[in-house]
């Protein structure tokens, strides 16, 4: 989280409980990797933390290490194809699993790229204005990469026949446009603290689901999981 280590172990604090919570509500197992979402936002906040007690809150210190590394890699190469998969895996509708399908596609190409820029040495961090801003080492214009990027975290939950899923493609859509309108420099940061509280909405997915809530239930009908089914009794997917 930007601000300051204190901010990011409280924000850390918060969203892992309300990930512990929801891995709690799971029915249904192919469900499993997108309730755990909230729960690697709240790891990948510490982990921010933990550089910001690295750079000593000082001003302009740059801070280049194994931290480093893995924040840029859960933010820029395992989210683009993590959140369109998790999100086809549990998706019942056969139609939008192929949207699904090509989105997760996409994010997996970008992924193999951005995991190749996040292990290069030069990958570093600094505090500017008191936000952490990671530098990345593009050696070209970075909107080719945003292009895929928002299609594959943003638009591909949309594309889902859940509420609450769609929900959060859009308030992460939202949350990016904020990001990028306050601090271009430090974007990174400031997303993915507003993208791990966004990952309260899966928590709300789930407890509607667990409740049976009508909100739980996929546009154009069917109805949510069997509270006892495991990964093995799941009803087959086109």
């Amino acid at each position: 989280m930007c601000f300051n280590a204190t901010a990011s172990f409280v924000g850390a604090g918060v969203i892992t409980a309300a990930g512990v919570a929801t891995l709690t509500l799971v029915r249904d197992l192919r469900q499993a990797p997108f309730a755990a979402l909230p729960l690697l936002f709240g790891i990948h906040q510490a982990l921010e933390g933990w550089t910001w007690l690295e750079l000593n809150d000082s001003v302009d210190a740059m801070l280049r290490g194994p931290g480093v590394h893995l924040w840029v890699m859960f933010a820029w190469a395992i989210l683009p194809v993590y959140v369109p998969w998790a999100v086809w895996l549990m998706e019942p509708d056969a139609r939008r699993r192929r949207w699904l399908g090509w989105t997760t596609a996409i994010g997996a190409v970008l992924a193999v790229y951005m995991l190749s820029l996040a292990v290069r040495p030069e990958i570093s961090v600094q505090v500017i204005d008191h936000n952490l801003a990671y530098s990345l080492g593009i050696p070209f214009s970075g909107v080719w990469l945003e292009i895929p990027y928002v299609w594959a975290t943003c638009f591909g939950p949309m594309f889902s026949s859940y509420r609450w899923v769609i929900a959060m493609g859009v308030g992460n859509l939202i949350a990016m446009s904020i990001a990028a309108a306050i601090k271009m420099a430090d974007y990174a940061s400031i997303w993915c603290t507003l993208a791990a509280f966004l990952s309260l909405i899966i928590f709300g997915h789930f407890l509607t689901q667990y409740t049976g809530h009508r909100s739980a239930r996929p546009l154009g009908g069917g109805s949510t999981p069997p509270r006892s089914r495991a990964a093995g009794a799941a009803q087959p997917v086109e």
